[in-house]
């Protein structure tokens, strides 16, 4: 049987690590939010990591490929493809010319690739995303896809609409909140879009090198190349290989088959949860402190849309990245050199939402001062 195959390539923006000593220094220096944040040298260091280990490799064998059935899928973060275009143009130009020739299509995720779902009224939010990156996709002249790939997803109106707006005309899902049973399926969510949920034993047979019977299942193989990069560099050349010399058969993202109607809403109450496998049974984790965090978060967004500063909403965004959250319980197994000590990371991250909220409330304040009260209550 056949399967689709997707890669992501979605590096993180860590944390800065020095912020709760060089907060003080870092504001007189007047160092803007972004800078004050995050960790540019960090960045570009795991970015090129990733690089060796991961990207090249990958990117290489798909050129080297003697012959596909049908074209790869790459699902990427706008953040990717500027890095890639800042810090390897060669790379750069390899994905160019893998797309050209039509072995390589790109699906947009959204921007950060953050937890946006798990806050109420994020329809909005992830259809802004998704149009980011649809038009970046289309500004470096890439092969794009009319699909579009969401990590954590609960569907709603407003999504599709934003999908609709960025050409996408299906979404598949790395992950669906409050589903436990991760066999391909398809859902119909209103009108021509859907969602295809990815084949979970199928992508980890392929990452973790269990190969045996992988042509003998349907569905469709998500593959990190940031979780292959902390494999080394010779392991992605072996899955590569694998995939590009025949061990794989592969086909473009089959047709939906046998849709329900319906569409799925984001909760009342955002939550998140981490999720490891025993016996191939799911066990699901919370954490208090990951959910208090991304309530806070939640709660801005409504200020911090309504301010209007690009600046703002970009941070917002950056700093609901799943990583961040995961990190909060310990849970970094894909990212190596990320803050792993969940006691660490809950108290940069603290600080640093704890400095955000100041600045945001300050804004607000100072934009109350110019606005009248009745045209400030609608749109809070």
């Amino acid at each position: 049987m056949v399967s689709s195959l997707i890669i992501s390539f979605d590096p993180p923006l860590p944390l800065n690590r020095l912020f709760v000593s060089e907060r003080f220094v870092r504001i007189i220096h007047e160092l803007n939010i972004v800078e004050r944040y995050f960790d540019n040298k960090m960045v570009k260091e795991m970015f090129e990591y990733y690089d060796k280990n991961a990207y090249r490799p990958l990117i290489s064998a798909l050129l080297t490929a003697a012959k596909l059935n049908m074209p790869v899928y790459i699902s990427t973060t706008g953040v990717f493809l500027e890095m890639a275009s800042k810090y390897d143009q060669e790379l750069f130009k390899q994905i160019y010319a893998a797309s050209a020739s039509g072995k390589l299509k790109v699906l947009p995720s959204t921007f950060y690739g953050g937890l946006y779902p798990l806050c109420e009224s994020s329809g909005e939010e992830i259809g802004e995303q998704l149009k980011l990156v649809s038009d970046l996709i289309g500004k470096y002249n890439l092969n794009k896809a009319s699909v579009g790939i969401m990590p954590y997803l609960f569907y709603n109106e407003p999504v599709e609409k934003g999908a609709k707006l960025a050409g996408i005309e299906t979404v598949v899902t790395e992950e669906v909140n409050g589903f436990t049973d991760h066999r391909f399926v398809y859902t119909n969510v209103s009108g021509d879009l859907k969602i295809a949920i990815r084949n979970r034993e199928l992508s980890e047979a392929l990452s973790s090198g269990s190969f045996e019977n992988i042509n003998s299942k349907e569905g469709i193989i998500y593959l990190s190349a940031e979780e292959l990069a902390s494999k080394g560099e010779k392991y992605a050349e072996i899955i590569g290989n694998l995939i590009y010399n025949g061990g794989l058969e592969l086909v473009e993202l089959p047709p939906i088959k046998n849709p329900t109607t319906g569409t799925l809403y984001a909760p009342q109450k955002p939550y998140l949860f981490n999720l490891s496998y025993s016996d191939g049974s799911p066990l699901w984790y919370r954490s208090k402190a990951q959910t208090m965090l991304l309530d806070k978060m939640c709660a801005l967004y409504t200020y911090v849309k309504w301010l209007g500063d690009q600046k703002l909403l970009q941070v917002w965004r950056i700093l609901m990245q799943s990583d961040l959250f995961f990190s909060l319980i310990g849970e970094n197994t894909r990212r190596a050199k990320l803050i792993a000590d969940p006691d660490e990371a809950k108290i940069i991250y603290s600080y640093i939402l704890s400095d955000f909220e100041g600045k945001i409330a300050t804004m607000v304040l100072k934009k109350k001062e110019k606005s009248s009260e009745t045209e400030i209550r609608p749109k809070l």
